[in-house]
């Protein structure tokens, strides 16, 4: 059986056909794009392989111009030739476990993460023992020398820090910090830093010298008052609301715009777009909202990720996921969105890698690209694996452990051999499946989990369609809305 030779699907009230062998797409006329879903039926139902000139000739019977039908050739296996590398731009540090929030979707549990998993069919509450220790400034340079040593030389470095709470190990990530900037003034390598809090401990003060010293903050804010404090109370069950708005308001304007508001979207409450228009008014230029994740968390194959345990649940994030979209489209119009309020968001992230390279340039950077350091210096993956004995690849004061490391990205390649035959093979390239989700549920991380795969393919089908509403309402403005292509420079995570 021969591959389709084309993905064509309709978004946003646009039709649109992507090439399944170069990742290029194109909004269609009408009648062309019914063409073009004849013709492929016709490839994908002839009995053996179909050649070029086989195809040439169904293309002709069903009246599509030549110069339409070879944007979409017939896919060789070359199309899916592994690509994995040991180059690290990307670092996450787990400074702390440690935190005086108990979200309801939290996975951290006082630094257990994924040792928790798969021991109950049961989500019960976050647990009260006492939390491992924070990470010591020693560990963290030796987790920045190691992320330098495996640049191979690259001058965009990123270091995340991540809890817990973080900023309840203040003086690791300040000292952290400054280590990087003597590295910058050594070799001329740039550091970009990124924090995500809880907000809570975020005073006017500590803002301002964290964005002075060039760290991005990402604040946590999960809608309105009542909505918030029900995701994310206080560890003694009180709200978290009143004292992040408190931090805010007490902000200069100037400090506060440099922030990023993120909001985590539950079932309990999916409307995007009011979320959106509440991050606005507390003050927030840039934004991120995405849905809220359960890798590491007491995931067990009973117990899927929030979002996937009802199909209506499911549907209905696509369908808050479209009116974002949309209300994002108003916005890059209207000149209310540029880069400098979109390179956080990960569906600007996608966009920018769409509109540069029509694929998703990157992929997930698990390993190849990205590591994370525990608390104690394990090296894993990525966060969603720490905890988890089998995935770490050696420790920051001792070194990674090479054979374990290489033996990992052999197995990462077996993902081309399993997402071969899909469609979208050539524009997601991997990275729709996180690789820990894939572990939990198929007990294999080349393997991907089909639900995850469904929403990214929502998410492109999402992005491409924006990117020809805009390439249509503002052509001359794209650049100034995707910036330069920004893979490995502000994190990759896109799914």
């Amino acid at each position: 059986m021969t591959l389709s030779p084309v993905y064509l699907f309709e978004k946003l009230g646009r039709r649109i056909g992507v090439s399944t062998c170069t990742g290029d797409f194109y909004e269609l006329p009408f009648a062309t794009f019914n063409s073009l879903k004849k013709w492929d039926h016709a490839i994908c139902k002839s009995k053996g392989a179909v050649s070029a000139v086989a195809a040439e000739k169904l293309a002709r019977r069903f009246s599509i111009p030549e110069e339409v039908s070879r944007r979409f050739p017939l896919r060789p296996a070359s199309c899916m030739t592994p690509k994995v590398s040991a180059i690290l731009t990307d670092l996450t540090l787990n400074i702390t476990s440690d935190c005086n929030l108990r979200c309801v979707y939290c996975w951290n549990d006082t630094g257990k993460y994924s040792n928790s998993a798969f021991k109950s069919e049961k989500a019960g509450p976050r647990s009260e023992a006492p939390c491992l220790p924070p990470m010591s400034q020693e560990t963290a340079v030796k987790a920045v020398d190691l992320l330098v040593q495996m640049s191979a030389g690259e001058k965009q470095l990123v270091v995340d820090f991540y809890g817990g709470e973080p900023l309840k190990n203040l003086p690791t990530l300040l000292a952290t910090v400054e280590y990087c900037k003597t590295i910058e003034r050594k070799k001329k390598t740039k550091f970009h830093f990124l924090l995500a809090t809880n907000g809570t401990l975020l005073t006017p003060e500590l803002a301002e010298k964290l964005i002075g010293l060039g760290v991005q903050i990402a604040v946590s804010v999960d809608g309105p008052g009542p909505i918030h404090d029900r995701n994310r109370p206080m560890r003694n069950g009180n709200g978290s609301f009143a004292a992040i708005a408190g931090n805010l308001q007490k902000m200069r304007p100037e400090i506060r715009l440099r922030l990023v508001g993120r909001t985590t979207v539950t079932p309990y409450y999916t409307d995007m777009v009011s979320l959106y228009r509440n991050l606005k008014e507390l003050g927030f230029e840039r934004v991120e909202i995405f849905e809220s994740e359960d890798a590491c968390h007491r995931i067990t194959q009973g117990r899927e990720s929030i979002f996937f345990q009802k199909q209506k649940d499911f549907r209905r994030l696509f369908r808050e996921y479209e009116l974002l979209a949309g209300k994002y489209s108003e916005e890059a119009v209207s000149g209310v969105l540029d880069y400098g309020k979109t390179f956080f968001n990960r569906f600007f992230k996608l966009m920018q890698r769409l509109y540069y390279n029509h694929h998703v340039t990157g992929g997930c950077p698990a390993a190849q690209g990205q590591i994370a350091v525990s608390a104690d210096g394990e090296i894993f993956p990525c966060t969603s694996f720490i905890g988890i004995t089998a995935f770490s690849l050696g420790n920051v004061h001792s070194g990674v452990n090479r054979k374990k490391y290489l033996s990992l990205l052999e197995q990462m390649k077996k993902r081309f051999r399993e997402c071969g035959n899909c469609r979208l093979f050539s524009v997601c390239g991997t990275t729709g499946s996180c690789l820990n989700i894939n572990h939990y549920f198929n007990r294999d991380i080349s393997k991907p989990h089909l639900r995850s795969c469904r929403l990214f393919e929502e998410k492109i089908k999402l992005a491409i369609a924006v990117l020809a509403v805009l390439s249509e309402r503002m052509p001359d403005r794209l650049e100034s809305l995707f910036g330069h292509d920004p893979v490995g420079r502000r994190g990759n995570k896109l799914y």
